[in-house]
């Protein structure tokens, strides 16, 4: 029989798992309780650690369940060298349970649990750490319950679970709970620094954040990306090569775009997104670049205005929820984009209406209180995207009572999820929003939003 050549390579995510608490990266005010619990020796029987997928809380349980049986402890700083410290990072730590409730969800598992906890650990602790609790049953928490209400003094049960909310409350009133919160970006990327200089990565720091903005807060996601890119590049990674693996648009090509919008050269920027489509789904495309005219509103631009670039974010809205449900993508992306390099043109819109064979625009007068720009000043300093959904609807101020007619439910909800904002701006104690109804739905009315935008600029 052939022995192997080698031993398969660790992925990045499993070589750079904190060995210690100094290592993790955030959740500095959780770590910094459980170090205090550890020096302190005031050890929490139960404890439940909450958050999204990859932000460490498997690795913090471990860490936890190290500093609690190293023979200096308990301790926030294992020494490493002790016969338990060595037992846990080979992984072969008979007093460390690792349990995945996704596959070991019922009472019978819960019952195998309260048969071990008789007996005495060899080391300090028996430290259960309870993978995806929220999959338990009914049955399993029950049983659960019990053994958490009188724990034995030598027991510590650490649950770490993605949804919270379906944990009963019966057994959350036994537990200590903290929620772990999503990495940032910024976070993400120094840690994948690291990790390149170490491994002899080159990456640019576009390519990284990219990676980091995929990742979408979760730092085990990163790595895994990162590896990724790594094989895909051979070790060169660039912002072009991540943008293909991940299927995302280069910012670059989205700034080139958005030059030729502010001239308004259609032409221009047509054969630009022609081009991208060639590379990347309509979707993609509209979504990506909604993200980045989301965080333009923070830089500077001497083309564009804060406001003219709050309208185009409106206007990529409107084409990103054009493309959800169509056949025809492509003259979706046509039309959108056409409105946006035509967006600072003064257009009489009768006459243009005149071609669509729609009859001449009769403004009728209404008896609403004018709204004064300042509110939408104030709402645009507080919450841009929402300024920017108010700004795609008929509002005015009557009576103390903000009324807002929205074009589709789509905006209707992201309106009313900022109510309190709204009131806040505009002063009023009320806003009451409805949508268009479909009969009323007209080319004039586009054409009447359009006309609205220009006005204000």
């Amino acid at each position: 029989m052939r022995r192997p050549r080698g031993l398969r390579k660790m992925s990045l995510a499993n070589k750079y798992r904190p060995k210690d608490f100094s290592e993790v990266v955030g959740q500095e005010l959780i770590v910094r309780v459980l170090m205090r619990a550890l020096d302190k020796k005031e050890i929490p029987h139960s404890i439940l650690l909450a958050g999204p997928r990859g932000i460490g809380k498997t690795t913090i349980a471990r860490l936890f369940a190290k500093g609690l049986n190293c023979e200096l402890g308990p301790t926030s700083k294992p020494c490493n060298r002790c016969r338990f410290c060595n037992e846990f990072n080979e992984g072969k730590s008979p007093d460390i349970i690792e349990i995945d409730a996704a596959s070991n969800r019922g009472i019978e598992n819960i019952r195998e649990i309260q048969n071990q906890a008789r007996f005495l650990p060899l080391a300090r602790y028996k430290v259960y750490i309870i993978d995806e609790a929220h999959m338990l049953t009914n049955e399993a928490f029950n049983s659960l319950l019990k053994i958490l209400e009188e724990p034995p003094p030598y027991i510590v049960f650490i649950l770490a679970t993605t949804e919270p909310n379906k944990i009963p409350a019966t057994v959350m009133s036994r537990l200590q709970k903290f929620a772990l919160k999503p990495h940032s970006t910024s976070a993400i990327v120094s840690r994948l620094k690291q990790v390149c200089s170490k491994e002899g990565i080159f990456a640019t720091d576009q390519a990284l954040r990219m990676i980091a903005q995929r990742s979408e807060g979760s730092l085990r996601d990163a790595l895994v990306l990162l590896e990724q890119a790594a094989i895909f590049s051979d070790k060169h990674i660039t912002e072009d090569e991540v943008s293909q693996m991940l299927g995302v648009v280069p910012n670059e090509r989205y700034s080139q775009l958005l030059e030729d919008i502010s001239k308004g050269d259609f032409k221009s920027a047509i054969s630009k997104v022609d081009k991208i489509l060639e590379e990347f789904s309509p979707q993609e495309f509209a979504s990506g670049f909604v993200k980045f005219l989301e965080e333009s509103l923070l830089r500077r631009d001497e083309n564009l205005t804060f406001e003219e670039k709050t309208i185009l974010l409106r206007m990529a809205l409107d084409m990103e929820y054009h493309l959800r449900d169509t056949f025809s993508p492509h003259s979706w992306i046509v039309y959108d984009l056409a409105r946006m390099c035509s967006f600072k043109r003064v257009v009489n819109i009768n006459e243009v209406s005149k071609l669509f064979g729609i009859p001449e625009y009769e403004g009728k007068e209404t008896k609403a209180e004018p709204v004064n720009l300042e509110p939408l000043e104030v709402l645009r300093g507080k919450s841009p995207s929402l300024a920017a959904y108010l700004e795609g609807c008929n509002y005015s101020v009557e009576d103390g009572v903000l009324k807002i007619v929205a074009p589709d439910n789509v905006v209707k909800n992201k309106i009313e999820n900022g109510l309190e904002l709204l009131k806040e701006a505009f002063g009023v104690k009320e806003v009451n929003v409805q949508v268009r109804k479909i009969e009323e739905r007209k080319l004039m009315d586009i054409f009447e939003s359009i006309r609205k935008d220009w006005e204000k600029l």
